[in-house]
């Protein structure tokens, strides 16, 4: 289904298309596709946006390194990190492995892209961090610094409205959420980090990548070092995971909700786990364009300040059933 050049009104539709049931660990797990439509004016012609949401049927799985190769997380460009806004971790933070149980809930299933964040500011006149302060942080060839002339709109690559939002931080994210919600009627808001991994993992199954536990075919799944040519590219061009969900791996890394603490894992909730009630930190999952297949595995766990912004990160949204 096109993303864009469709018709019609603020509405709620909703429409229900089964796309695939498999059964693991005797969960079922049936995916649904929901459909919001919103309208915007792109180059002075009305045009629909659709948000299409996957129905996740929740389950319980084991979170966590599965795979026992998480150790020495940081490759060299996070170890030449010197700013204040990462916290620096190793594998451990992705162990102990754990049971844990989520609700149904439903998933973007794609990531936000550049046009519909483009017509949250249009709407709104909102400014992001990057925009009002220094700019985003990208890749210098030696050590990882802003650039005031990067933002959402230039990210220091050619983008079109197809290709994922970035330079965006956690607060970017949280507003543009609100504002969708009080748009549509619906409560959006982030995933947490366990709904996240469930959905990657097309629902809780063992994969080490959204889709694929051989990296031979991770560029059939997902853009990254390997494959990206050194930029974003549109939304939904890879092959989904098993709940119809596209670019949980790559692309450009997506922010959740919870505070991050590295030693979450130790004392984590079975059921429905928030995070931390408070912290400094919020958690990116993923991988991007810009990383390898090692930090691309599902499990692994990225701390950053809310107010940070990369060229390599982006978001989706989800919401409850209820």
């Amino acid at each position: 289904m096109k993303r864009e050049n469709l018709r019609g009104g603020i509405k709620n539709i909703l429409r229900v298309l089964v796309k695939s049931v498999s059964v693991s660990k005797k969960i079922l797990i049936l995916t649904l596709t929901l459909t919001l439509t919103l309208s915007t004016i792109v180059n002075g012609e009305k045009t629909e946006m659709p948000i299409e949401m996957v129905f996740v049927r929740g389950g319980c799985f084991q979170m966590g390194d599965i795979f026992g190769d998480a150790e020495n997380n940081e490759e060299p460009v996070h170890k030449a990190w010197k700013g204040g806004h990462h916290q620096h971790h190793q594998g451990a933070n992705e162990k102990p492995v754990h049971e844990i149980c989520v609700d149904d809930f439903y998933i973007g299933k794609y990531e936000v892209t550049v046009g519909e964040f483009k017509e949250f500011v249009n709407a709104t006149g909102y400014k992001t961090d990057a925009e009002v302060g220094d700019g985003c942080y990208g890749w210098s060839g030696s050590k990882w610094e802003k650039d005031r002339s990067r933002n959402w709109r230039n990210p220091g690559f050619l983008q079109d409205d197809n290709h994922p939002v970035s330079c965006v931080t956690w607060d970017d994210a949280v507003v543009y959420i609100e504002w969708l919600s009080d748009k549509t009627g619906k409560m959006y808001r982030l995933p947490t980090e366990a709904e996240w991994e469930y959905a990657a993992r097309s629902g809780g199954k063992a994969e080490k990548w959204a889709g694929t536990n051989i990296e031979s075919e991770l560029s059939d799944y997902g853009w990254y070092n390997k494959n990206s040519k050194g930029k974003t590219h549109p939304a939904g061009n890879k092959k989904s995971n098993g709940l119809g969900l596209y670019d949980m791996t790559g692309n450009v890394w997506e922010w959740v909700q919870d505070w991050y603490d590295e030693n979450y894992y130790n004392s984590s909730p079975k059921n429905n786990p928030q995070g931390p009630t408070s912290g400094s930190y919020h958690i990116h999952r993923g991988g991007s364009w810009y990383f390898s297949s090692h930090h691309a595995r599902i499990t692994s766990r990225h701390p950053y300040t809310p107010d940070y912004r990369c060229y390599s990160l982006g978001f989706r949204f989800a919401a409850s059933t209820k």
